[in-house]
This record gives structure tokens, sequence and C-alpha cells, in this order.
């Protein structure tokens, strides 16, 4: 009767949830160029306070602000705590948006905006969900926690320090991650982990300013001296080259290969989206999931030197860079990586490439077998009335560790996005009907992990 109650209230309210949504979306905070960064934290913190949490402000002297918020429940019981971020993607290409990327546009029951999957929806579908239980019962029935930083879309390289420090007040007994939803069938995703990543940028030098193209036989160029760098990475197998970088890869359990089988993975639906004929190296089915999920890769995100404007200048440029991330899975680590990195390139004579280091995370995992695993897919298939699919890890990289492998409690990622919400990408968005079902999934979470 309870849970009837405040999913009737989530029912006459997510109009002026959604709101609240738009307005959280309207305020900019894209932590790559520290674009209203306090701005949003503040807002955010407003919005916990609104509710009833005690918030605590954290402001080191290095990073951005990370708003904590603690709602105790009248008998002392468990603690969940919910982890999420309020920074977002740069808004690039603006051209292929549909509309302004930060007006919270609702268009045919989808509402549009940087950061609406990714993560400010979930910010306010958890916040909404305690809501409906001060408003309908006037308590919640365990202890609720907020974590929500700024700086999870540059690799969190300042939490680190934060978690040691407020390790008590960040203590629980389970926590539910920043992201998830539904696959395009109205499946329940759940995700049990996270891969490692390890961001870098290599920048090679030559003259010292740029100089006319004619020059070319006298001149280094160090745009050339960069994809010779790059060259050296990975073969067109797609295997990467750095001497002893598979040296810690686990394979994955047993039970885990299990739970792959059951994943109805929508790979056709998938290319379609995507307009490709087939996946790299014609990967399909089981072997493309645990591709997908256990095997490690080196990427270039991103590569820059002379010019790249319309037409031509026949400049040849003095500075190459580009941005890489090595995704890691289990037992692999971003510092030895790392340290093999730099060896690697002297070795291979690209001793003056500069390596610089812009954040890296864990590899992270709670076991399927978990009890509080357990009773969030439970919840799920009641709520959706569907069966769950469960994700023994993900392709993505987030501070997970800092919370299962330092504090020690189970996680579980779920939230309301949906299949095509593009997070990351133009037009970022989240389905109206999510956002009301994940608000209700989230109530439920609460109060049946306070049953179980």
């Amino acid at each position: 009767m309870k849970l009837e109650k405040i999913y009737k209230y989530i029912d006459s309210n997510y109009q002026n949830f959604i709101k609240e949504l738009v307005r959280l979306v309207n305020q900019p905070s894209v932590s790559a160029k520290h674009e209203g960064i306090q701005e949003c934290a503040k807002m955010v913190e407003q919005m916990l306070k609104t509710i009833g949490f005690s918030t605590i402000f954290i402001q080191e002297k290095k990073g951005n602000p990370v708003v904590y918020g603690e709602l105790k429940a009248k008998e002392p019981r468990k603690t969940l705590l919910f982890y999420n971020h309020y920074d977002v993607q740069p808004i690039e290409p603006f051209e292929e948006w549909i509309c302004d990327p930060f007006s919270g546009e609702i268009r045919d029951g989808r509402i549009y905006g940087r950061g609406v999957s990714d993560n400010k929806g979930n910010i306010i579908s958890r916040l909404k969900a305690v809501q409906a239980f001060l408003e309908t019962t006037g308590e919640v029935p365990v202890n609720i926690k907020f974590v929500i930083e700024g700086e999870e879309e540059i690799g969190s390289p300042n939490l680190q320090p934060i978690v040691k420090k407020y390790k008590d007040l960040f203590s629980a007994d389970a926590a539910i991650w920043e992201f998830g939803g539904t696959d395009r069938h109205g499946r329940p995703i759940i995700y049990l982990g996270l891969k490692g990543v390890l961001s870098v940028e290599l920048e090679a030098k030559g003259a010292s300013r740029d100089v006319h193209s004619a020059n070319a036989p006298l001149i280094p160029n160090p745009a050339w001296r960069l994809v010779w760098t790059l060259n050296t990475l990975k073969n067109e197998k797609d295997e990467i080259l750095i001497e002893g970088f598979y040296d810690d890869v686990e394979t994955p359990l047993t039970e885990e290969i299990k739970c792959l089988k059951d994943i109805p993975f929508e790979e056709e639906e998938e290319k379609k989206e995507l307009a490709l004929k087939e996946f790299l190296h014609k990967a399909s089915g089981l072997d493309a999931l645990k591709a997908l999920l256990y095997k490690p890769t080196c990427t270039i995100n991103g590569f820059m030197s002379g010019y790249t404007g319309t037409g031509s200048k026949t400049v040849l440029p003095n500075k190459a860079t580009a941005k890489l991330d090595f995704r890691l899975v289990p037992r692999q680590r971003p510092e030895k990586i790392f340290r093999k990195l730099v060896k690697h390139l002297k070795s291979r004579g690209f001793g003056d490439i500069h390596v610089f280091e812009h954040g890296s995370t864990e590899p992270v995992k709670t076991p399927i077998t978990d009890k509080f695993v357990q009773t969030v897919v439970k919840t799920a298939e009641k709520i959706y009335n569907k069966k769950a699919v469960v994700y023994p890890t993900s392709a993505g990289s987030g501070p997970m560790h800092l919370f299962r492998n330092w504090l020690g409690y189970p996680i579980v990622s779920v939230g309301c996005a949906h299949a095509e919400s593009r997070g990351h990408a133009p037009n970022e968005n989240i389905m109206i009907d999510g956002f009301v079902q994940g608000t209700k999934f989230i109530a439920a979470v609460i109060q049946d992990f306070a049953s179980s």
C-alpha cells in the first residue's frame, strides 16, 4: 500500500519534476571547459536542501565541488548511497543539435539537452523518489546519502583524496551508481561494474612556429612524427603492441559467461542506428559481447595539428597532439599501463614524445551473487514487468572503484535513460515516460532494500 501511494504521488507531480530537471539542464556545467560548475553545484545543493537533506559543500583546493547530502531514517537502519555527477560533456558539434543544447526542450515525449540523460535526469529522478516518500509517509525507510561530484566527465581526477578524507561520511551498506535505463524493448538494464580507464595526451613538437610547407624537405613535421608514434601502439588486428599490456588481464568467470549468454544483445539494431554493416572484425553474438565488456582497448579520441579550417593552407605545423584512452579490465591497473606506455615509446625511438596523464580509474565489479544485486534485479522485474538484462560489467568507466574497492559495499548501476538517449552526443535525450517509470523504480529499490 505504501508504494501505491508513492506511485500515485509521482504520477500526480511528474510535470513539476520535469520542470526541475529542465531548470538543471538550463544550467551549463561543462567540466572540460569549467563552464558553470560552481553555479550548478550550488543549484544541486539547494535542491537537496529543499527536499530536507542536510548538506556539505565540499570544496577542496584542487578540483570542482562535491555536493554531499544525507537524510536519516527515524529509526537507525541500513544506509543506501546514490552516486551521481552534475558535470556534463561539451556540446560540440553544435550544428548537429535540433535545439539549444541547454534548453531542456520537450519534443514528442522526450526532453532534450546536454546532460539530461548523463547525468542530470538521474539526479532529479532519485531526489524525487526520496521526496515522494517524505510527502506521502513523512519518512524514508533507510538512511539516504547522495555524493554528487563535478568531474566525472574528465575522469574524476580529484575525487580520490575526497573519498579518503570523507570515508566515514561516504560509508553505506550499498550504493546505486549513476547510469542505466532500458533497452529498445523496454527491458531494464542493470550493470554491476565498470572497466578502468587511463586517459593520456601525446604531444610532438617541431619548429618554434608554423612554417611554409615548402620547407618540408628540411623542417621536421610533428604531425608525421605523432602518426608514426601512434602506429606503434596497435596493429590492424586491433592488438595492442605495448610490451606486457595484457599481462594482468583476467578472464571472465563462469557465472559471468552464463550471464552474457542470457543478454538479448541488440546488435542488429545497434548497427542500424550507427549505419554500420558490421562490427569491428565482424564480431557478433557472444563474441561481440565478450569483446565489448572484457577486451582492453586503446582508442584515439582526437588528433590536432596544423590547419583544419575551410579550404587549404600550405603550412607545416610546429606541434601535434593526440588524445587517447585505454579501457582496462579486471586486474589491470592504470598506473602500470602508463609506465609501460612511456617505456614502450622510449624503446621504439619515440622518447621525445611528451606524455601527459589526464585521469584514470580502476576496473571494478560487484559479484552477480551479491544479495543487493538480487534485490535490485527482482525489483526491476517487478516494476518493468520484463526480465532484467544484467551486465556483469560495463564497457564504460568511472570512479566506482573508490566506493566499491575502497569502502567495500556492493554497487549496482541503474537509471532512467533508454537505448537511444545519445549520451555524449548531439541531441542527448530521455523519454518522459522512462523518467517517470525510473523514478518509481528508485522508490521501489529504496523500499525493497529496507525490507530485504
